[in-house]
């Protein structure tokens, strides 16, 4: 009665003499009735053998080290487009790390001024005071629905040239590798001293300041 086929590793340890002599009985045993098996052992033998005689050679030293300068050059490049990349990205926002705010609502905060950043948050409002040139604001971001808000901005110094202050909200379209488009969805000449911007979606955002098309400062945001 033909036995059952042993597997390919048990073949192998046959072929290179790691089975005991108990075992190496059952396989030879199964091989004198197993045409398939045996024929696998005669072929895999014969490549095994013709593998022995293979003579090594060392390959070139200059194979060696044009090899790893390619590899070298390869990874350097790589890194070079990651880093380009990058600050292509970095350049778009233009902004440094003080421009920037998060707004968020901190439900069980009492209003209160922060020493420093002079951030003001309460339940459903934040405060942001920036200072462009000349030019003092209060920013003040406030909670009116689901993820709705409103923006109050105020002009600390009543001047003559402040009523001619437009004010700008820019919408803000962020992506990883991909240009911020930024599009126009309100726009207000400061009247006075505070504009308004009501119902607005929470998303990322940038206000300008401009006069006479001149841009004076900006303040970039998100609201979430």
């Amino acid at each position: 009665m033909k036995s059952i086929c042993p597997g390919e590793e048990i073949l192998a340890d046959y072929i290179e003499g790691r089975l005991d002599k108990k075992q190496r009985r059952i396989i030879e045993n199964h091989l004198s009735t197993c045409d398939r098996c045996l024929e696998t052992i005669v072929v895999a033998n014969s490549m095994y053998s013709d593998y022995d005689n293979y003579a090594y050679q060392e390959v070139p030293e200059y194979v060696t080290q044009t090899i790893i300068q390619n590899f070298i050059s390869q990874k350097d490049k790589i890194w070079n487009i990651i880093a380009t990349r990058a600050r292509r990205w970095l350049e778009q926002f233009k902004v440094s790390v003080v421009d920037f705010g998060m707004i968020f609502w901190l439900p069980k905060m009492q209003l209160a001024p922060v020493r420093g950043s002079r951030l003001v948050r309460a339940r459903s409002q934040s405060r942001r005071r920036k200072a462009f040139d000349r030019l003092k604001t209060d920013i003040e971001i406030q909670k009116t629905g689901e993820n709705l808000a409103q923006i109050k901005i105020q002009v600390k110094r009543s001047e003559p040239e402040i009523e001619k202050i437009r004010v700008i909200l820019l919408k803000r379209k962020l992506g990883i590798g991909s240009p911020v488009i930024d599009r126009e969805i309100a726009s207000d000449i400061l009247d006075e001293n505070s504009v308004l911007f009501e119902n607005i979606p929470f998303d990322h955002y940038k206000l300008t300041f401009t006069r006479d098309g001149v841009t004076l400062g900006r303040y970039l945001f998100q609201i979430k």
